[in-house]
């Protein structure tokens, strides 16, 4: 029997992964072991402030070292037969700032409490190896084919579409930014994009904040990636399907046949088409995901989201939109009560950047536009970053970023408020600022 290891570079949340560099150290011409992975870490100084909230808040300043989401893979494949092959994958997350028994959110004491995956309040008790761990990250198996790759697992659908890594593969080209290195809270495709607000539409009261797909890897998944086909000698485009059961939950959790919320009821469906070529990259994803367990004449009931994008790259200068449109049926009520009506916004996303030898510039401007039409309820977002390459597959890099939030509203970064990954939450109508020195090492 024979296993060959090798040593790969991939983007992050994303499925197809190139290979940097390979040893071979045994024996089968129809079988591989490759291993892989992300380290990414980050110095970060962070500082909140009053900005829109109608009460002053002491400002909260915080400085540590945190993780940037760096995770593990091991992938293998085999022939069939001529054209096919069937795959596996399996991706681990390993925050490197903490010990897996430590409290993931920030307060809570290990070993006491219920702990409550679903809610994340602070107050539960969560550890780190409760929320991330083995297998947690994109994991899977399929069949490739001449026809396409067809997948079964979990993985990410929708919530990722848009950031870029071109630097590690050309088929990865996306519109939207395209840091070599990260912050995650800096990455305004979670924070804004993939943020949607609900609630009474009085304008007076404060919205709640829902996350697309809750930013992380949906369940339950069979998807269809295309062929990569080639329009011409420049060119590359491919198209992708997936369909899930129960994307944001476990299966068979409903059945109850109480008010419609059975397991038979909801599911997700989810499109996206990918155009690289000339200097451009052009991308169309869809998403339609309606509740498992919940009746249809209920709150928040369907989730419907649209992301278009169309960059521009010459050299090294690279101008980029991304627009985003998310809704949820029923999730909001008028004055009148009991009344449900929709609620709803548009996000735009315009990257700037410039690369030139090992360095790299970037400027981002995010901005999430009011819940449906009301008053004081959007959110602006502005990333300032250099990068700079230390290997073809390491880099460095700072990043300034800011958010500030009408008086209705909290967006935030990416899983602030969870002392594994980020820093405080913020409150409604606050400001937020992030310093942050980090390092990404694909390897």
């Amino acid at each position: 029997m024979k296993i060959r290891f090798a040593v790969v570079a991939a983007a992050a949340a994303l499925a197809a992964l190139p290979a940097w560099a390979q040893t071979t150290v045994g024996v089968s011409s129809s079988t591989n072991i490759t291993i892989g992975g992300l380290i990414a870490m980050g110095v970060k100084n962070s500082e909140i402030s009053q900005g829109n909230a109608a009460a002053a808040r002491v400002t909260a300043n915080e400085t540590g070292v945190y993780d940037n989401t760096s995770r593990l893979w091991f992938t293998s494949s085999s022939k069939i037969t001529d054209g096919w092959t069937v795959f596996m994958r399996i991706e681990s997350r390993m925050p490197m700032n903490v010990r897996p028994g430590d409290a993931l959110v920030a307060g809570t004491a290990v070993g006491t409490g219920a702990a409550n995956l679903t809610t994340g309040a602070v107050g539960v008790n969560l550890a780190t190896n409760g929320a991330t761990g083995w297998a947690d990250g994109d994991s899977w198996a399929g069949i490739g084919t001449p026809y396409g790759n067809f997948y079964a697992g979990h993985m990410h659908l929708y919530v990722t579409d848009g950031i870029s890594v071109g630097y590690l593969a050309p088929s990865l080209e996306h519109p939207g930014e395209g840091y070599r290195v990260w912050d995650v809270q800096a990455l305004g495709i979670f924070n804004l994009l993939n943020t949607y607000m609900t609630g009474k539409q009085d304008g007076v009261s404060f919205l709640s904040k829902a996350n697309t797909l809750s930013i992380t890897r949906s369940r339950n998944v069979i998807k269809w990636d295309s062929p990569t086909f080639k329009p011409d000698a420049a060119s590359l485009l491919s198209f992708s399907l997936a369909w899930s059961k129960n994307a944001s939950g476990p299966q068979n959790v409903w059945i109850s046949n109480a008010n419609g919320t059975t397991y038979e009821g909801g599911q997700t469906v989810f499109g996206k088409a990918l155009y690289n070529g000339h200097g451009f990259s052009a991308m169309a994803t869809y998403l339609d995901e309606k509740k498992q367990g919940i009746a249809s004449n209920a709150a928040n009931t369907e989730l419907k989201a649209m992301r278009l994008g169309l960059s521009y790259k010459w050299n090294g200068i690279k101008a980029g939109i991304i627009y985003d449109d998310t809704s949820m049926v029923n999730g909001g009520t008028t004055t009148t009560v009991g009344q449900l009506v929709d609620s709803g916004r548009t996000a735009f996303q315009i990257p700037v950047s410039y690369q030139w030898g090992d360095h790299g510039v970037y400027a981002t401007y995010t901005i999430a536009g009011k819940t449906a039409s009301q008053a004081n309820t959007a959110a602006k977002q502005m990333t300032f970053a250099y990068d700079y390459a230390l290997t073809k597959r390491a880099f460095v890099g700072v990043a300034l970023t800011t958010i500030n939030n009408d008086s209705r509203v909290n967006y935030q970064g990416f899983l602030t408020g969870f002392s594994a990954f980020g820093n405080s939450a913020l409150s409604y109508g606050e400001s937020w600022r992030q310093l942050s020195l980090s390092l990404n090492y694909w390897f």
